[in-house]
């Protein structure tokens, strides 16, 4: 059989800007495109961002309770769920920020964080549902485990 014809029907589920990079599932399902984008179902996607910050300086507390209670952007009120936010003495103004959101608009996490202070150097998608990114190189693809196949059924 072609390999043309194995992946007939397959679409990208939701999308990363060219200036993100990380997991990006594909589907042959509209169903489950659709519960596992809707904000309806709460689907959580995580991310990690090179953030640039001011003075060396990452109040931590202040960061999560504005994510939790919304952030205004100019396409409306978006909400996150801070997993951790670390200062990278490495880099001088740098932090890794570690967000969870169960929306994905475009942009979305760029603008949340540069809306909060905190412009973005670096953005990598790292998880979608119980699907991990893990030690996946850019650019290479796999199959679902059986773990993740069965939490995807468990959607439909």
């Amino acid at each position: 059989m072609s390999p043309l014809l194995v992946n007939a029907g397959m679409h990208p589920v939701g999308r990363l800007d060219s200036d993100t990079t990380g997991l990006i599932l594909f589907s042959s399902s509209g169903a489950l495109t659709q519960r596992l984008l809707h904000p309806r179902h709460e689907i959580e996607k995580e991310y990690i961002a090179t953030v640039e910050i001011a003075d060396g300086v990452l109040d931590e507390d202040w960061l999560r309770s504005k994510l939790r209670t919304g952030v205004e952007t100019t396409e409306g009120t978006h909400f996150a769920k801070l997993l951790s936010a670390v200062v990278d003495d490495s880099v001088n103004a740098q932090a890794i920020v570690q967000l969870v959101v169960q929306e994905g608009k475009y942009r979305m996490v760029r603008r949340m964080l540069a809306n909060c202070g905190l412009p973005v150097l670096e953005l990598k998608r790292r998880r979608h549902g119980q699907i991990l990114l893990d030690d996946l190189a850019e650019g290479e693809f796999r199959q679902l485990n059986t773990e993740e196949l069965d939490w995807v059924t468990s959607l439909l």
